[in-house]
């Protein structure tokens, strides 16, 4: 049976997969300290590679990964993502939060949102609003447009804040989740890294400007070998 160990705080603490409190005790463990709050979740290979072999981060994810996800989802209001995660692993809307899709170019085609519990926010330039309806023609969905010519981390946080969508988790690509370091809006890191090497075709944070420091308030480790840190952000 799968099991999770905390190893940082400590002292050192073993729970069973299949104990009856476990999912209560990972709540726990990622509740965010307050609110707003905005996350980061990424899951990458030990030297720094954001996609497996099929150019996904599908196939980087194993041990209890999912079931970090799953509790990291349940405690935010929304769920933010780029149009190129969108377009490039189908990406499915998530049962407990809202979706919000961030996009410069309105390009959104390959999406599999038919269905969603909720209607997805699609925040974008004015420029890719007429592309965006066409790639969602069907599909409910709320148009946000945002100002300039490209998606503003702090404006994002903002609109969402507006509509009582306080606590945030991003979910890439690297590419917005460097945008939103960068921008100074990050609380908090939470990273998978997959017992693995592999060349990488997507670096993890490869547009990344500056170098915030990072402190490890949290470590966790499966019998699979992953392991699972929550970073604060300066």
């Amino acid at each position: 049976m799968s099991s999770l160990t905390r190893l940082i705080p400590g002292p050192a603490e073993t729970r069973h997969a299949g104990a009856a409190d476990f999912r209560d005790w990972l709540a726990d463990l990622y509740a965010p300290p307050s609110v707003p709050f905005v996350r980061l979740n990424f899951v990458a290979s030990v030297n720094g590679s954001a996609t497996g072999p099929d150019g996904t981060s599908g196939t980087l994810t194993g041990g209890l990964d999912r079931r970090i996800l799953g509790v990291i989802r349940a405690a935010a209001d929304v769920v933010v993502v780029g149009a190129r995660t969108v377009r490039e692993e189908g990406y499915l809307a998530p049962r407990s939060a809202r979706l919000a899709i961030v996009t410069a170019s309105g390009d959104l085609t390959g999406h599999r949102l038919a269905g969603a519990a909720a209607a997805p926010l699609v925040l974008c330039p004015p420029a890719a609003a007429e592309r965006a309806e066409a790639s969602l023609s069907g599909v409910p969905h709320e148009l946000v447009i945002l100002e300039g010519d490209r998606p503003d981390p702090r404006a994002i946080v903002t609109v969402l804040a507006a509509r009582a969508l306080a606590s945030v988790v991003c979910e890439g690509g690297p590419t917005l989740a460097a945008a939103f370091i960068d921008a100074g809006v990050v609380d908090e890191l939470c990273l998978t890294v997959a017992p693995t090497l592999h060349a990488p075709g997507l670096p993890l944070f490869p547009e990344l400007a500056g170098s915030p420091a990072l402190r490890l308030g949290q470590l966790l480790t499966d019998g699979d070998g992953y392991l699972y840190g929550r970073w604060s952000l300066a």
